[in-house]
């Protein structure tokens, strides 16, 4: 997520530079088919641009407006998982021993890191492949990309406990340690180690992290309808292939006035069609590139920065002093 300005032109240029050859290219052909003298005067009627440029508004506003609200769903989700952590470790520090403590807290760090480890994982309709995309990430830090989930099961968990846990596979992880987690909270019910009042407050919590995981795992495995996706980039194609044939005549008209408008106004097309083209491709890539926000995009929810921000307050609630580094954004992005 981005929490600065260093990369941000830099950004919109790789997502814009094909966009605006693309719109320079048709509008060429555009100027170049209206001069032809056997189709002299050939353009595409005006209100029919209008038309159509009306439709793909509608169309790229409800994707973005469908698409903030799915990033902003998965940032609430972890913000839940912020606020319960913290009530997971009060309680823990002031109705468990120290050894019982220690091995909640611990394997709640290690839920946290199974869940965004599963979070980064890559599906096959995410566009962090595309060459701008890829390209772009060269220029900030992905922790999962260093790491792997036994490693740090193991320094979390130590390397038997974290090869259990493994023994089901990545996804199942998470789950096998909230299971975990809920067992060891019952026996210290049963053994009279807990108020009722404590228990009952721990079950709370247990349900609100099995309920943020499902919240996760929804946004996670399904994608922004692709036929909304797909309909939406195919208007913005074809609006914008036909912008340039709209806009020549109107320019081309220009030409009445005489002196140096009668040179140079046909070709005023190529500025204005690109700058209209590349505000409404922009658009659309915007929407496409920040519609799944666990991927690791440059405009994702940095689940890596939240986990390593809680982790380093819950083990700070029980005294400790070596604590890992915060995960600091790198060229102003925050991952």
């Amino acid at each position: 997520m981005h929490v600065g300005k260093s990369y941000r032109p830099v950004e919109f240029a790789l997502w814009s530079r094909g966009s605006i050859i693309f719109m320079v290219a048709v509008s060429l052909c555009a100027i170049g088919v209206y001069n032809i003298p056997s189709i002299a005067g050939f353009s595409v009627p005006w209100p029919i641009i209008v038309v159509l440029g009306t439709t793909v508004s509608l169309m790229a506003g409800f994707k973005n407006s469908q698409v903030l609200a799915r990033s902003g769903e998965a940032l609430q989700a972890f913000a839940q998982i912020s606020a319960s952590s913290r009530m997971l470790s009060r309680f823990c520090c002031d109705f468990a021993d120290e050894q019982t403590k220690r091995a909640l807290v611990y394997r709640h760090i290690a839920w946290m890191t199974a869940l965004r480890f599963c979070l980064r994982r890559s599906m096959p309709w995410e566009p962090m492949g595309h060459k701008a995309n890829a390209e772009f990430r060269k220029r900030y830090h992905i922790l999962e990309d260093a790491t792997s989930l036994s490693d740090e099961l193991a320094t979390l968990l130590g390397k038997e406990c974290a090869a259990e846990v493994l023994e089901g596979g990545m996804l199942a992880a998470p789950l096998q340690l909230l299971n975990a987690q809920g067992q060891q909270i019952n026996l210290l019910f049963r053994d009279a180690g807990l108020p009722s009042q404590v228990y009952s407050e721990l079950l709370k919590l247990m349900r609100d992290f099995h309920d943020q995981q499902a919240r996760c795992d929804r946004i996670k495995n399904s994608p922004y309808p692709r036929q909304y996706a797909i309909v939406s980039s195919m208007f913005v194609a074809i609006f914008c292939t036909l912008l340039p044939f709209g806009a020549v005549p109107v320019f081309a008209e220009m030409s009445r006035l005489g002196g140096v408008w009668s040179i140079i106004s046909i070709w005023l097309t190529i500025p204005f069609s690109t700058l209209l083209g590349w505000m409404y491709m922009s658009l659309d890539q915007v929407g496409e590139s920040t519609s799944n926000p666990f991927e690791g995009g440059a405009n994702d929810v940095p689940i890596s920065q939240i986990c390593r921000e809680i982790e380093i307050e819950l083990r700070a609630a029980m005294g400790e002093v070596n604590l890992p580094a915060q995960l600091l954004p790198r060229n102003g992005i925050a991952t």
